[in-house]
């Protein structure tokens, strides 16, 4: 690459982000560039070749939303069964001053990226040479290469109903899934063996099942302040995404969200769960574009986000847990819930131009889907009405689906750390 072509890149990128992020942020940017490029750039070819060490017995984590998911649900399961005893836990974050309050024996939080940017810096790259055990819930290509006797193991963020938009180079030894009926889908997305593809759960969902009684407190006070006898939580995938390569263009409306497409329409829906004592409680998908629902305007719909969870000192899944029934559509999350046994919906108003659009893994998802199909605002504020009077008319088919995308249903976390043989 040229000279000219690379101050081209760069001034491009900077262009970018201050018009998307802001003057200052471009400037971190370039900042960031130019000191990987004076310092860390050499440090990490050196680092790639002449490794460190291996520690066998120190475990990588990273995931995509910082300390949370998969990642964050096995971290917590180690250290409470005192598995840092015998192992180093380090995790690659953001702002480790964040997670001081999670400090134990043999844990460790690193800076992955120079600050205000997507540049890594060369610790990281020391750590991920020289960890035994590397957990992750997205790619993990950045590394670029893998040592004898080190297990990379994707622990993956959920296998849902659409299918795979790009394939992806492989850069794991293994990548679980929920149940067998993934393995020859993940399979084809990664070009890998289906022996790599381990149908062990995720971690997570041992959060989901067990709850927290601080998940039951935020739901209490939820449901107090909107004077609300059931909770119903709705977390549709993302169509436009904060990324415009993953955008999803089969819905164009106000608030980017399934059978919402006005502002009278969220107001009215606002008003018969109020009318009804119901509260629908809406988690965005954390790539998509946010909602602008405007302020004070709704009092039985609250939009939740990962600020607020965090703020209580919750995960997701504990969360999830709480939800007396889901409104979801192609999302993952739909098969997780499957194994809470509870009341799904599934909002399709877009389901054609989906089919066109993007496609699924299944011949027919709508097989998959053993809940209300939702079409409209009426049919939605009849699940809604059906879930208040207790009306479950699909547990039989639920069971039937679960049996197909789950292979099991309890203890996930330590059935990943059996599988590979990890002790304390």
């Amino acid at each position: 690459m040229s000279i000219v072509t690379k101050i081209k890149n760069v001034t491009g990128k900077f262009n970018k982000i201050r018009k998307e992020q802001g003057t200052r942020a471009a400037f971190d940017e370039v900042w960031a560039l130019g000191t990987y490029v004076i310092y860390d750039r050499w440090k990490i070819r050196r680092l790639k070749k002449f490794p460190p060490a291996l520690h066998p017995n120190r475990m990588l984590f990273e995931t995509n939303d910082d300390f949370t998911d998969n990642g964050r649900a096995l971290f917590d399961y180690l250290v409470e069964n005192g598995y840092n005893q015998k192992y180093e836990l380090v995790w690659l974050v953001h702002d480790p001053k964040k997670y001081e309050k999670y400090q134990a024996p043999n844990v460790k939080f690193v800076q992955s990226f120079k600050k205000g940017s997507t540049i890594r810096r060369a610790i990281a790259y020391r750590y991920a040479l020289t960890s035994g055990y590397i957990f992750y819930t997205q790619a993990f290509n950045w590394i670029g290469m893998s040592r004898k006797n080190q297990l990379f193991i994707d622990l993956w963020h959920g296998c849902g109903y659409k299918a795979n938009k790009n394939n992806r180079k492989v850069f794991f030894d293994y990548c679980l899934v929920p149940g067998d009926v993934f393995i020859e889908t993940k399979k084809e997305f990664f070009a890998c063996s289906s022996k790599k593809i381990l149908p062990l759960g995720y971690p997570r969902y041992d959060l989901m099942l067990k709850g927290s009684a601080g998940a039951d407190r935020f739901k209490e006070r939820l449901l107090k302040d909107s004077g609300s006898d059931k909770l119903v939580l709705w977390m549709p995938t993302y169509r436009h995404a904060t990324s415009e390569r993953l955008n999803e263009e089969t819905l164009n409306n106000e608030f980017n969200i399934p059978i919402i497409d006005d502002r009278e329409k969220l107001l009215d829906l606002n008003k018969f769960c109020k009318e009804n004592h119901i509260l629908v409680v809406i988690k965005r998908h954390y790539l998509q574009i946010p909602y602008d629902f405007g302020e004070n305007v709704l009092t039985n719909i609250v939009y939740l986000e990962n600020s607020d969870l965090e703020k209580e000192g919750l995960q997701l899944y504990e969360f999830i847990h709480c939800a007396d029934a889901l409104v979801s559509d192609y999302s993952s999350v739909a098969i997780d819930y499957l194994l809470l046994d509870r009341p799904l919906g599934f909002t399709l108003d877009d389901y054609k131009e989906y089919t066109q659009s993007r496609g699924w893994v299944f011949e027919d998802p709508l097989e998959y889907m053993p809940g209300e199909h939702i079409y409209d605002v009426k049919q939605f504020e009849q699940f809604l009405l059906d879930v208040k009077d207790g009306r479950d008319e699909y547990a039989a088919k639920r069971k039937a689906v679960r049996e197909k995308t789950h292979n099991v249903c309890d203890n996930y976390c330590q059935r990943v750390l059996d599988y590979f043989h990890i002790t304390k």
